[in-house]
């Protein structure tokens, strides 16, 4: 019968592990099909590699921001992965030279990271961390003629050029006396210098001395830009129009015969005069092209795409690739009557050729890509929705004993107490006959060779050593034992709510013989120590410790009920702490907080419901100010809410000897409807916008709560948050926002300085 009552409890014990099993089979079963679906929606832009034999589709990664995954076209199967560092906003520009794909992205350190990948998925590393950028990737990096151009700054100011050509990556530094007559101070794009028609790319550089210069954009024979200055009596335009004469002289490009398209009715390519500013004849092509596009290839071809009647609705898509050098037409039809009429007016469509290959490819973002060997006419069309289909094939999809490993080794909760609770019947069953008679009979033993006496702690003080969270003290007790009085000594793990101090009576079990004792009741629970409000503080004075970035690093002083509070805060670029106004401060333990500041309606939103969630320190940005032996940092924190992974830029006054890194978690108090109204937002579009006005309603904790209009494009948008003070948000800054165009909502993305 009691073999049989233990059997029985033995299989009860062995339910949790049943039950935990099915848990993680079913989440197992549930991430391969959340990740197959994933992959299967996850759009790709992508672009053939090997002659049309592979492709590289671009999709978004959590890790490096993109990936590249490389396929074989005829098989199917993915051949490689390739990271591509990137920044949120997942910026690319491309080119093809001498048969390899150059990407060139913006990293989280505002670096550009430039891989040349070849057919094999071989990747070189161009930029080795040498080129920095500010803004973003479209207004910094350019393709022109199957080059990549870059203007950028660098730290110390210092304006640059940089050209890949051939594979190879260039940069000159404009500050270098043979090229300018004075010091560069900014740089800026010539509109249009890109454009088909247009002599020679360009960029116009204000010098020290405030004179105005332009440079080329691509380097000469020896590496350099080709430079000129406006003369005093110079309009801007004259400069222009003559920095492009002349850089298209010495660079030796014909600007008498260049090809535009006629914005006249029916929009046929004619030769153009750029340095007369005429007109030419009609493009003479096999047929005509109405309606046309340009699209510069190399340095002796460009494609002329359009329709074959003059309105664009009647007829179909043609297209010629024009030798400029030999005055030559080919048919590239086959590939370019696999677009509509609307994909010529995309963007993102780009078409690509080396001088002297015979293979003309395209990349239509993630839409499609397709290639043609133009000498024998041969052609290879490939769509977004068949790469997705070949995810069906990646063996990471499907049920397997590796792929069940490799979702072990994610160590979540629940796999953790899975384990536990497999080793818990096999193991601990016997610890649990032995040890809990093992230590009844101890505590028994010294209760039988103690007495019970009352003593008077003297002295406490904390060992270091941590239980379960738990301090252990030592307590110094003086007692009567006797008629003698005694002091000893007692370790102890207490709970941080035990209210136990110098002074107060205990009982002891002391043992006479071996000159020990120990506590007798104590308190069982353990909880953590309750946070304090702090309601009508006012705050009375203000120190100023220094600047931070944008923003200005505070001692704020209050008072309250007598009491008096210290708090470091960063005040924000606009707004304002006054002594008399009041405020609500938490404190936890010895160290108070701002948990609101200003007006009641910063004082109603502040008592809003509030969430704590985890999240996962992904950036440490130090500012360099010290507060009563705090530092200022800026962390950027990746918050995981449901299926939502959101990312968060927060200041904080970090305890000097504080281990804090990326990848440690910490939790993170956010406001519900702030938090849902993000999560929304973020979901719609995104683009930058410019600040036209800001209004501050107090703070709620220590970030100042805004109300900022941002104008993109005709339209203008609402922002109602709280923005972090070391950025702020000035009038003229541009901001990259998400943004809902039928509620005119917005939510911040990135500051204009971060």
């Amino acid at each position: 019968m009691k073999r049989g009552i233990t059997l029985l409890f033995n299989l009860v014990f062995f339910i949790p592990t049943i039950i935990l099993s099915i848990m993680v089979w079913v989440d197992y079963t549930d991430q391969l099909d959340a990740n197959l679906n994933r992959e299967l929606t996850s759009e790709r832009e992508l672009f053939f590699l090997d002659r049309g034999n592979k492709v590289l589709g671009i999709t978004h990664d959590s890790d490096s921001g993109l990936k590249g995954e490389l396929y074989d076209v005829k098989t199917e199967k993915l051949i490689k992965e390739i990271p591509l560092y990137s920044n949120i906003h997942s910026q690319i520009v491309s080119a093809y030279q001498n048969g390899r794909l150059i990407l060139v992205t913006n990293n989280a350190e505002d670096q550009l990271e430039m891989n040349m990948i070849d057919s094999e998925g071989g990747v070189q590393e161009l930029a080795q961390g040498k080129l920095e950028i500010s803004g973003f990737i479209d207004n910094n990096v350019f393709s022109w003629l199957g080059k990549v151009i870059v203007m950028g700054t660098e730290g110390d100011k210092t304006p640059y050029i940089a050209e890949i050509n051939q594979g190879k990556l260039q940069k000159v530094e404009l500050n270098n006396n043979q090229l300018l007559p004075s010091r560069p101070t900014y740089m800026r794009l010539v509109q249009g210098s890109f454009e088909s028609s247009a002599a020679m790319p360009m960029f116009e550089v204000d010098l020290h001395d405030g004179r105005t210069a332009y440079v080329s954009g691509v380097l000469n024979d020896q590496g350099l830009p080709l430079t000129y200055v406006k003369k005093g009596e110079e309009s801007s335009f004259d400069a222009e129009d003559r920095a492009a004469h002349q850089f298209a002289e010495q660079y030796g490009r014909d600007q008498t015969s260049l090809l535009k398209v006629d914005s006249d009715y029916p929009e046929q390519v004619r030769y153009y005069d750029a340095a007369a500013e005429k007109w030419g004849a009609v493009l003479p092509t096999p047929m005509p092209v109405y309606q046309a596009k340009l699209y510069l290839l190399n340095d002796e071809e460009t494609l002329i795409a359009g329709s074959n009647t003059k309105d664009e609705a009647e007829g179909h898509v043609l297209g010629y690739l024009y030798n400029e050098k030999t005055r030559e037409f080919t048919d590239v039809s086959a590939i370019v009557s696999m677009l509509t009429y609307d994909n010529l007016n995309d963007r993102k469509l780009h078409f690509y050729k080396d001088v002297g290959d015979d293979l003309l490819y395209y990349s239509n973002s993630t839409a499609s890509t397709a290639w043609m060997n133009v000498r024998e006419g041969a052609f290879g069309l490939l769509y977004q929705e068949k790469v997705q289909q070949w995810q069906h094939h990646r063996e990471e999809n499907h049920r397997s004993f590796q792929t069940f490993m490799d979702y072990f080794k994610q160590g979540d909760g629940l796999i953790i107490n899975w384990v536990i609770w497999i080793i818990i019947p096999l193991v601990l069953f016997g610890a649990l006959a032995i040890l809990p008679p093992i230590l009844r009979a101890k505590h028994r033993r010294g209760l039988e060779q103690g007495v019970t006496l009352t003593g008077t702690i003297t002295q406490m003080s904390q060992t270091g050593t941590y239980i379960n969270n738990q301090p252990q003290v030592r307590f110094m007790v003086r007692f009567l034992d006797e008629g003698q009085t005694k002091e000893i000594a007692i370790k102890k793990v207490i709970s941080h709510i035990d209210r136990i101090q110098v002074g107060d009576q205990i009982l002891i079990s002391y043992n006479r013989s071996k000159n020990k004792a120990m506590i007798l009741n104590a308190a069982d629970a353990a909880e953590s120590v309750k946070p304090r409000t702090i309601e009508e503080a006012v705050l009375t004075k203000i120190d100023f410790i220094g600047t931070a970035q944008r923003g200005s690093a505070l001692m704020l002083h209050f008072e309250a009920a007598g009491h008096a509070y210290s708090i470091p805060v960063v005040q924000a670029a606009g707004f304002e702490y006054q002594t008399g106004e009041r405020a609500t401060l938490i404190q936890v333990g010895e160290q108070p907080r701002l948990l609101e500041y200003g007006s009641l309606s910063a004082r109603a939103r502040s008592t809003a419901e509030r969430l704590t969630l985890q999240g996962e320190i992904t950036r440490i940005q130090p500012c360099g100010v010290t507060i009563q032996d705090r530092q200022l940092m800026v962390l950027e924190v990746l918050i995981s809410h449901g299926q939502e992974r959101i990312r968060k830029v927060n200041s904080e006054f970090v305890p000097r000897g504080l281990n804090v890194q990326a990848g440690s978690i910490i939790q993170v108090s956010v406001r519900k409807e702030e938090l849902d109204r993000e999560v929304r937002l973020l979901q719609g579009r995104q683009g930058g916008g410019k600040v036209t006005s800001v209004e501050f309603a107090g703070t709620t904790g220590d970030r100042p709560l805004a109300r900022i209009t941002v104008r993109r494009g005709d339209e203008e948008y609402l922002i109602e948050q709280s923005i972090e003070p070391v950025y702020g948000v000035e009038v003229g800054d541009e901001l990259w926002i998400a943004y809902d165009e039928h509620t005119r909502e917005a939510v911040i993305v990135n500051y204009a300085v971060n």
